[in-house]
């Protein structure tokens, strides 16, 4: 039929003014809907009606087909089933391996620690089970490699009332609950073989007596033989201590090697046990630090090692190294380690000796140790001048000791301070004094290595010759605070001078501070120095002196400096 009239139009939805696009949407942000028959705004975080957990239905009983989400490489989920994840897990299983847990103490058993373990008794024990630890269906493997009995005390049963796992033997045990109760359960079954063991043997000192001991098991034994060759020999276990199930005796000691002690039942030889394999290490003794230097009455530190770990050690020195030393002293031993110190009371060559102290045929010669008697001497000109340099040489023993030299008015008191290093050439040590006064001076020269000083004859120190300075000018202009300013000037009469340099504003009165040396030239008629510019601009002045004060002059011209 023909359409109805057109209602008015309605007031529309409204929002908010949006100027501009966007890429994202946050919680906040509305968007529109339809809603019976109706625009409406709706928050986005509202539209999407997140649930918790807890809010969700339960499922049914897992099934094969049941699928997760997970994440393949990407950030992009995609499901996977219950029965692909397990055709996973089944390919990893034959992967497995059980883990082995060593016991060494008497023990409970715990399915956080041993469940589905193996475990290996390596020292005779007692194991026990708390049930409410372990649970049904906890298992585990038993073996034991020790020396002694294992024995099952409570909380763990058997179908024979055994209680006892002999060494070498090995059993299940397996939690499990029923109409009877709950217990820990193994067969107590075992073999009835006469058993002998022998328990581990540490590695004794050489030619050391040391005590062999362990199991008897279903076996009578009134009598022991030992072999510590693999068999090939035997002989009676001296003065054996034997009971029901254990027994012990000494074994004299062994000279350095690698064995395995074998015990027998004398009266049943086929029942033999057999230790671990140990070595009996061949004592010795060595040096870690040995000067081949030294002094006369000074120390020389020495230090080593030695085996066994604790064996004294005595130290001598000899003029000799196939000729022992006729005094010794102890060395200080702790664990493998030893220190000493030896004074050497003559110069000549040297050899150190070490001996273990009980065992003197264990011992070790250094090479030759040089013993010097320690010198310095010094000397230096008779005369110099003031504010001129004073070459001075000497000798010092040893020769690669460092040595230090000063000037002083004294030739009874070394100096406290003020020392300079010389230099040292194989022994032979060489530097420049330099006195800045008239006077009588003197030399030193100090080892502090040796605590030696020595001192040289006086030095007559007097007034330098005359001298006058000029300048020549060096013209141009140069910027403050950067690079140098050439300047130089004669010396008349020429002559080896110190000269010292600096620039002022003021042609009346000489710089305090400032003065830079400059290097004398030309056959001693030049002096001469690249000198730092000012940080300030200004026309300077140039002034001169020697090091000590003396002769100070200052241009008639001026140095611009912008």
């Amino acid at each position: 039929g023909p359409a109805g009239p057109t209602g008015a139009a309605g007031a529309g939805l409204q929002g908010p003014a949006v100027g501009t696009a966007t890429s994202s949407v946050s919680s906040a942000d509305y968007l529109p809907l339809w809603q019976n028959g109706a625009l409406a705004w709706i928050p986005y975080g509202q539209l999407l009606a997140g649930q918790t957990v807890d809010e969700l239905p339960a499922a049914a009983p897992v099934a094969d087909g049941d699928e997760l989400l997970v994440a393949q490489g990407s950030n992009t989920l995609s499901v996977q089933s219950f029965g692909s994840i397990w055709t996973y897990v089944q390919g990893k299983l034959p992967s497995v391996q059980s883990g082995v847990v060593e016991l060494a103490v008497n023990t409970v058993l715990d399915s956080t620690v041993h469940n589905q373990r193996v475990l290996v008794a390596s020292a005779p024990l007692t194991l026990t089970a708390n049930f409410a630890n372990t649970g049904a269906g906890f298992a585990c493997t038993l073996i034991n490699l020790s020396a002694g009995a294992v024995t099952m005390g409570t909380g763990i049963s058997s179908g024979t009332g055994g209680t006892v796992l002999p060494p070498g033997a090995s059993t299940q045990l397996v939690g499990i609950s029923y109409s009877g109760g709950s217990t820990v359960w193994w067969s107590g079954i075992v073999s009835n073989t006469p058993t002998i063991t022998v328990g581990a043997i540490s590695a004794p000192a050489v030619n050391t007596a040391f005590v062999v001991g362990g199991g008897i098991f279903n076996d009578a034994v009134t009598a022991l033989d030992y072999s510590t060759n693999g068999g090939s020999s035997w002989s009676a276990a001296p003065s054996p201590v034997i009971s029901a199930n254990a027994y012990s005796f000494t074994l004299p000691g062994l000279a350095a090697g690698t064995y395995t002690v074998q015990v027998r039942d004398r009266g049943n030889q086929s029942v033999v046990g057999v230790s671990n394999s140990f070595t009996v290490a061949a004592p010795t003794i060595a040096f870690t630090t040995m000067p081949t230097t030294g002094q006369i009455n000074a120390a020389l530190n020495i230090a080593g090692t030695v085996s066994p770990g604790g064996t004294a050690v005595r130290v001598g020195l000899s003029s000799s190294a196939t000729t022992a030393p006729t005094s010794w002293s102890s060395a200080t031993v702790s664990g493998t380690g030893w220190s000493a110190s030896l004074t050497p009371g003559a110069a000549g060559s040297f050899y150190v000796w070490a001996q273990q102290t009980a065992d003197t045929a264990v011992q070790v010669v250094s090479g030759a140790v040089s013993v010097t008697q320690a010198s310095l001497t010094i000397s230096a000109p008779v005369s110099g001048t003031a504010g001129s340099a004073l070459n001075v040489s000497g000798a010092v023993t040893p020769v690669g000791d460092a040595v230090n030299i000063q000037l002083t008015t004294s030739n009874s008191t070394a100096p406290t301070s003020g020392w300079v290093a010389a230099a040292n050439n194989a022994g032979v040590i060489s530097g420049a004094l330099t006195s800045g006064a008239v006077g009588t001076y003197y030399a030193w020269a100090q080892d502090p290595s040796s605590g030696l000083t020595a001192v040289s004859s006086a030095i007559a120190v007097t007034e330098a010759a005359a001298v006058s300075f000029g300048f020549n000018n060096p013209g141009g202009s140069y910027t403050h605070g950067s690079g140098t300013i050439g300047l130089n000037g004669a010396i008349s009469p020429a002559q080896a001078v110190s000269v010292q340099v600096a620039l002022s504003t003021s042609n009346s009165t000489a710089p305090t501070s400032g003065w830079q040396a400059a290097s004398v030239i030309d056959s001693n008629t030049l002096w001469a120095i690249y000198y730092t510019s000012p940080a300030t601009a200004g026309a300077y002045y140039v002034w001169v002196q020697t090091t000590a004060g003396a002769a100070t002059a200052v241009s008639s011209f001026t140095v611009t400096v912008s």
